[in-house]
């Protein structure tokens, strides 16, 4: 540590590179489960409790009680043509162009999938989570926005992502420093 603190450091070298970030397909059950117990801390069972009531129906108001997601017990990746192309329009809409591929992205399914029900989704892209927020309680409307950003990333162009590596010396050693944002 001493002879760190005493030597010069400099820079040697800085390399950028861009790299894309395919999204990845709607949510199967096991997927669904893993996501939510990383990025929300929910156990299996609580994750499936509340996707349940997401599925049999919430209370809308006027509308009364709508399912805002399919069936949750699938192993399949397909998604119904009506549910393309209305995340397709919704994208165009919203982000425009740049964010649509030139065909409706279709993922595989492992060859042991019983493909009896299409993928976990949102009933309808129009239900933003910022427009079901207020008719849901707190953990539905996490689960309810994990689904719903999945699906709707499902259908996008690869995020570009710019890696930046910077090579420092300081006397007789070598540190690496990186670091990536997404670009688009």
């Amino acid at each position: 540590v001493s002879e760190l603190e005493r030597a010069p450091y400099v820079v040697s070298e800085v390399a950028k590179k861009e790299k894309k970030r395919n999204p990845v397909p709607p949510f199967i059950t096991s997927k669904l489960q893993q996501e939510a117990s990383r990025k929300l801390r929910f156990p299996v069972k609580k994750t499936m409790r509340v996707a349940q009531r997401l599925y049999e129906g919430v209370d809308l108001g006027p509308e009364g009680a709508i399912g805002l997601i399919t069936y949750m017990r699938t192993d399949s990746t397909r998604v119904s043509p009506d549910a393309l192309t209305e995340v397709r329009g919704f994208i165009q809409a919203q982000y425009g162009d740049a964010y649509l591929p030139a065909e409706a992205r279709a993922y595989r399914s492992r060859e042991t999938s019983q493909d009896a029900h299409e993928a976990i989704r949102p009933t309808s892209v129009a239900r933003t989570p910022a427009s079901m927020k207020h008719h849901l309680d707190p953990d539905q409307a996490k689960l309810y926005e994990l689904i719903w950003q999945r699906f709707v990333a499902s259908q996008m162009n690869p995020a570009l992502v710019l890696t930046t590596t910077a090579d420092i010396t300081a006397g007789p050693y070598l540190l690496r420093a990186s670091g990536s944002r997404v670009k688009f």
